[in-house]
């Protein structure tokens, strides 16, 4: 994770905002995670790439005043957003590096926890964080993972207009080296990054009217408009019809969307 340029979603202000906004929404299934691998007060974890807010602030609460945290971010405009949420919400035992996810600069097997959300997802060569995280942990310390795989996004009743956004998006992944359908991946990455009993949790949702993640094709195909388009991925009057029809689709009370299938993935050092 290099450059804005190698990460699918870019580091625009537009985008460190919905990134706040999710760490809201996926906090109970990641604060589940956390309590399934059992993290006791007085241990030591790392998020890698932990945007503008992330777990920070569940890891945390469960690390207590005797543990610590440290967030690894790339982007300098999130690092500083991190920083403050956690000034603003007095939280003293997190500190936030900028830094490169596949070489953190820490120092190897001195953390009880790795994880990541949503990182995999959006970056090439994901591999070389998870051979990372696995060589930050301890013995005995767990490596967790919370991806997405495209599989499962679905409206009804069909679009056209859908389905041919999420075409232009898993195309332009392609064309960068990333790897939309990821999720299903994960557990094995762990394994062959030498982690054992190894466990997963699937969870998908359905996205009512109102719900904040319902809209997530227009943000992500919004965020990526100028480089698709640059890129010959989808012409600009294709794109902009799209837009239209997939908003008063999704406006439509009556129309059924399901979210990505999410996996949650981890392991214990052996």
């Amino acid at each position: 994770m290099a450059h804005h340029d190698q990460y699918f979603l870019g580091h625009s202000s537009v985008e460190q905002r919905r990134l706040q906004q999710q760490a809201g929404e996926l906090a109970e299934e990641s604060a589940r995670l956390f309590d399934q691998i059992g993290l006791k007060p007085g241990s030591r974890a790392v998020e890698i790439g932990c945007g503008p807010q992330g777990c920070l602030e569940l890891l945390s609460s469960r690390v207590g005043p005797e543990g610590s945290v440290v967030g690894i971010e790339l982007s300098e405009e999130a690092v500083q957003l991190a920083r403050k949420f956690l000034s603003d919400r007095r939280i003293h035992n997190v500190e936030v590096r900028q830094g490169n996810a596949a070489a953190a600069g820490l120092p190897k097997e001195s953390f009880d926890l790795a994880t990541a959300r949503l990182v995999l997802v959006n970056v090439p060569e994901p591999e070389k964080i998870v051979a990372e995280m696995a060589a930050l942990v301890k013995k005995g310390g767990a490596v967790a993972l919370h991806e997405a795989d495209w599989c499962a996004h679905i409206c009804d009743p069909p679009l056209p207009a859908w389905d041919r956004l999420i075409e232009a998006l898993v195309s332009y992944s392609k064309a960068k080296g990333m790897d939309l359908y990821i999720g299903r991946r994960i557990p094995r990455m762990l394994r062959n990054a030498g982690l054992v009993d190894v466990q997963v949790n699937p969870i998908v949702h359905v996205y009512p009217p109102g719900h904040s993640r319902r809209p997530l094709p227009l943000q992500f195909a919004n965020n990526l408009r100028e480089r698709m388009v640059a890129e010959g991925v989808i012409s600009e009057a294709e794109f902009a019809q799209c837009i239209a029809s997939l908003e008063r689709h999704l406006a439509n009370p009556e129309t059924l969307v399901v979210s990505h299938l999410f996996i949650q993935a981890w392991g214990r050092k052996a």
